[in-house]
């Protein structure tokens, strides 16, 4: 079993740098958690444990992802943004809320984030309508248009839960599938409006104003940069080489949910630059593999699909890191492969599988396209 594994063709340089953040991650989760869990009552592994079991349900569903032909995330495209849209709806309704917000929904005593389930749906549906433009990719209804309206409901029921740093990331990252696509920049232009769209949505709900305060002049709004100030002196404690495994000191009640939306500082205090530079190291890699797989697909829809799962979780990784050091405001995106499991933990394994399935030869050839005449279409950096 293990050598025919070993003997499939796929992208065994990506697989190596996800298995070396997931070991990092339940280092991380193991001695952020211990001191909570023992406060509690509870064995200093239960946490790591719960962790693990999430692991290894993202690595199942990672190696379904990697034997099933990615074709059929083509032909499920239109059924899974629906019945991911009536999930975030029903969010809307019977959610589960927490600090203000509801994201959840509790099913068979499990809480799952039905927004990690749409942005697969989203960046499936949206990379199979850029296929279907073809040559009218340049046409502002068709190529530009129809796609962007896609994305405008999807981020309006994020808003309603409200959850606006998911609304940046899916944002983000349908504006750069958009680009790699093909679509002119005099439509892409269209977009700045949104900047003060989003700064008004962002001063709508006092809490977010008061994050964007606090962000912008910590000393102000100590409560509020309460967070913040404590993710800076964790990272300031670790120094070059950190304080070493166990020995931070931010996690013991300083930072809340540490090893949930501060993961990036407990690892930067225990691990220092030294172990910051080695995660970082590893999702530039992720990032440069899950690129190369998409210019060597060889259908469109690979190519779209892998920029969009590669996009999406790099700028997670992104949005996380800049948070713990102070460069955005204060949101709640976890750190891929490190934080503590979840949804997203999950779906991001599941997407990882995605990419090892189209960087294999021979996958995709259900996928009829419409053919294109070059002399309209260019496809970025593809």
């Amino acid at each position: 079993m293990m050598d025919r594994f070993l003997n499939m063709k796929f992208d065994k340089g990506l697989l190596l740098a996800v298995i070396l953040l997931l070991v990092l991650g339940i280092v991380i989760i193991y001695t952020g958690t211990s001191p909570i869990a023992m406060q509690k009552g509870l064995a200093a592994e239960y946490f790591t444990i719960s962790h693990i079991k999430k692991v290894v349900l993202g690595l199942f569903m990672m190696c379904v992802a990697l034997v099933l032909d990615y074709s059929v995330w083509y032909k499920l495209a239109r059924p899974l943004f629906v019945i991911c849209l009536l999930a975030m709806i029903a969010v809307l309704f019977q959610g589960d809320s927490v600090k203000g917000a509801s994201r959840w929904l509790s099913i068979a005593g499990m809480k799952i984030q039905p927004s990690e389930f749409m942005k697969l749906g989203i960046f499936c549906l949206l990379s199979v309508k850029l296929v279907e433009a073809g040559d009218q990719i340049n046409d502002f209804k068709t190529g530009f248009f129809r796609p962007l309206i896609l994305v405008g409901i999807v981020c309006v029921t994020l808003i309603l839960q409200p959850n606006f740093s998911m609304v940046l990331m899916v944002l983000a990252t349908s504006l750069i599938l958009i680009y790699v696509a093909g679509v002119p920049m005099k439509h892409l232009m269209t977009l700045i409006i949104f900047p003060p769209i989003l700064s008004i949505i962002a001063y709508t709900q006092s809490y977010r104003s008061l994050r964007i305060k606090a962000w912008l002049d910590p000393e102000s709004y100590p409560e509020k940069a309460y967070q913040l100030r404590h993710s800076l002196i964790a990272l300031g404690n670790g120094g070059f080489t950190g304080t070493g495994i166990g020995q931070g000191t931010q996690k013991l009640g300083y930072v809340p949910e540490s090893y949930k939306d501060a993961a990036f500082s407990i690892l930067g205090e225990e691990l220092g630059f030294i172990g910051a530079f080695l995660m970082l190291s590893l999702f530039a890699f992720l990032a440069y593999r899950g690129f190369a797989i998409a210019r060597s697909s060889s259908t469109r829809f690979g190519k779209y699909l892998a920029v969009a799962l590669t996009s999406s979780i790099c700028l997670n990784m992104i949005f996380h890191v800049c948070v713990c050091t102070g460069l955005f405001p204060t949101t709640g995106q976890p750190l891929p492969f490190i934080s503590f499991g979840g949804t997203s933990l999950v779906m991001t394994l599941l997407s990882i599988g995605i990419l090892l399935n189209i960087s294999k030869p021979n996958t995709g050839q259900n996928i009829r396209e419409i053919p294109i005449n070059s002399a309209f279409y260019s496809t970025r950096y593809l």
